[in-house]
């Protein structure tokens, strides 16, 4: 058990025999009416997001999480199958749990995996992802500054007019946004193959 102003990001707590992973958390009040702690958790079994407010005097239960290193199998339905690359075995995780992160998960994807009561409950997904952009509307002049383009994976988002397919962008995973082109050296260097002369 955890006293309630002990609680950090991240943590796995244990509510009304849920599980919930904190997102935020924000003590409000002063010692003369009562400090409360204000957190904003997501259900890690529905992945619905709800807000908590708990009295600083009261004690919260607080979960054993193990990071368990997995690979992505497939999916069936609205489950994700991941496999433990030791004993190979699967452990599913719901669509909802995911949430619309799942979008960047592909066959063969080690991640790592958050485990609870035996249970494989959510995701590490890493901060950002770089993905190449399979489509996108021509660059038009007074078009305004952003465009939408598709991305490998099914995504489609808006990027800046410069963007061009067969590119890569790096997004936030979080919400989906755009972040920045990917530019590389060898990218920049690499000159464009001869014409051939059929």
């Amino acid at each position: 058990m955890l006293e309630a102003t002990e609680v950090r990001v991240g943590k796995i707590l244990k509510i009304d025999g849920k599980l919930f992973k904190v997102l935020t958390q924000e003590i409000r009040g002063t010692g003369k009416f009562g400090k409360t702690v204000h957190l904003k958790v997501k259900g890690l079994e529905d992945g619905n997001m709800q807000e908590k407010s708990i009295r600083a005097e009261d004690k919260v239960e607080d979960v054993d999480v193990q990071r368990v290193k997995m690979q992505f199998s497939y999916k069936e339905g609205d489950q994700f199958m991941f496999m433990n690359m030791e004993n190979y075995e699967q452990f599913p995780i719901s669509e909802k749990a995911l949430g619309k992160q799942a979008i960047f998960l592909k066959e063969n994807l080690e991640i790592d995996v958050f485990f609870a009561e035996g249970r494989a409950l959510s995701v590490d997904f890493p901060k950002t992802a770089e993905l190449e952009v399979v489509s996108t509307a021509p660059g038009l002049k007074g078009g305004g500054d952003f465009k939408q383009a598709e991305l490998e994976n099914g995504l489609k988002l808006l990027v800046p007019q410069f963007v061009k397919e067969g590119e890569k962008v790096r997004i936030h995973v979080d919400d989906l946004s755009y972040l920045d082109r990917v530019t590389t050296k060898s990218l920049k260097n690499e000159k464009a193959p001869p014409p051939s002369n059929s």
